[in-house]
């Protein structure tokens, strides 16, 4: 009896894992196959837009002077993102090193970095799992080869991909207890996107305060060298730039943010309207602050797997908060996703919350779009373009189902 047991369990499981790695196979071909392509044909505006401001830093002139970067920009006759110099000053300092090559090099030169972060932040995921089994491995490298926002990144050359890095590597450093380390990649992303500081204050509530007080003093540091290097007046006026978000993305359909989403559904045409609008954002977000607040404050460092949870909760948390949230950024939300596919801890996830988890990977990852109707663009219709923003909040949901697990531990 037992013979016949052992000699039907491989015709079980081998044409099961043999089309795991098809699948695997021909995401990855397909993946390197637009990898490519983009290679070839894509403009890389927003890479375009690091290497003009990049290049008018190095020049001697402000970022935010608008006649320099004209200027440089029609000297360079490149396809740029229209937008102005939103990052920081050292941004750009860091990023004049590419500027030394022609646009198409450096342009390949950013995709090549992009490509490294991307594959080193998987194997930091995988190096906390020792004991992952291959079908998780496999719906990982699966979920990561299609996921939409991950080859939009890609195709703007934007910065996304190497925040994801970050991000892993601050997460690897909480888990190892390597402080510096996990301070100085939040500081790090901090420089890159503004929003990234929403994580400092998670630090101190998850119970690392020794990381929350070293990333204060490297972000002081950051600050004063950019000041010594660059000057007070371009940080001023840098810092000044970030107090509003421009009227064009209020309700722009790009923008997947609560706050834009509200906008689409009640209109700002009228001071009525926008005075309506901020009060329920801000009550929006005051909710979601508050109730992340319940979940997520520990008196002392969390347990190893709790850290996982409450640090990718942290980073929905920090999206659902931004005035601006494009699909590209959800980049980052990969390191979350990863985590819980590979996750092998007791209890394992109720059916409820992998019907959660399979939805959101679905709503997150997949193509499609709206943006090309305009009966969509505005009003009740409107919301069927909130897609993207529903996986974030079905993402949260199993992650805080994960975080009640652990804290219900003896």
């Amino acid at each position: 009896m037992s013979g016949s047991v052992e000699t039907s369990v491989p015709f079980k499981t081998e044409p099961v894992r043999l089309l795991l790695y098809i699948i695997v196979l021909f995401s990855f071909f397909r993946f390197l196959h637009d990898l490519v392509k983009l290679l070839i044909e894509s403009p890389f505006i927003d890479f375009a837009h690091y290497y003009t401001y990049a290049m008018i830093l190095a020049e001697g002139h402000s970022p935010l002077d608008a006649d320099a970067a004209k200027q440089v920009d029609a000297r360079l006759g490149i396809h740029s993102a229209g937008v102005s110099a939103m990052y920081s000053p050292w941004f750009y300092f860091v990023m004049g090193v590419l500027t030394r090559l022609p646009f198409r090099q450096a342009a390949a030169v950013w995709v090549f970095v992009n490509q490294v972060c991307l594959w080193s932040a998987l194997l930091l995921c995988l190096r906390r799992f020792n004991t992952a089994q291959p079908a998780g491995i496999a719906v990982a490298l699966f979920v990561l080869l299609n996921f939409q926002p991950l080859l939009e990144d890609l195709a703007l050359g934007q910065s996304n991909v190497v925040l994801l890095f970050f991000m892993t590597l601050a997460w690897w450093g909480l888990r190892t207890d390597t402080t510096w380390v996990s301070a100085g990649a939040v500081v790090a992303a901090l420089c890159i996107k503004m929003q990234y500081g929403l994580l400092l204050p998670f630090l101190w509530l998850m119970g690392f305060r020794q990381v929350f007080w070293k990333a204060v003093v490297l972000a002081g540091v950051w600050l004063g060298m950019g000041i010594m290097l660059l000057g007070s007046s371009l940080h001023i006026d840098w810092l000044r730039s970030l107090g509003t978000v421009p009227d064009f993305y209020n309700s722009w359909t790009r923008n997947l943010s609560v706050r834009a989403t509200l906008f689409r559904l009640f209109g700002e045409h009228v001071t009525s309207e926008r005075v309506l609008v901020e009060i329920i954002s801000l009550v929006a977000s005051a909710t979601i602050v508050v109730f992340t607040l319940r979940v997520i404050r520990w008196p002392t460092p969390p347990s190893p797997a709790a850290i996982d949870w409450a640090w990718g909760l942290g980073l929905c948390v920090m999206l659902l908060l931004s005035p601006l949230t494009e699909e590209h950024h959800l980049v980052v939300l990969l390191l979350p996703l990863t985590l819980l596919v590979l996750d092998r801890t007791d209890p394992p996830m109720r059916p409820r919350d992998v019907a959660i988890l399979v939805a959101s990977i679905l709503l997150l990852g997949s193509r499609y779009s709206f943006e090309q109707f305009p009966a969509f663009h505005q009003g009740i219709l409107s919301l069927l373009m909130t897609g993207k923003v529903l996986g974030v909040f079905g993402l949260a949901w199993v992650l805080i189902s994960r975080l009640r697990v652990e804290r219900a531990r003896p």
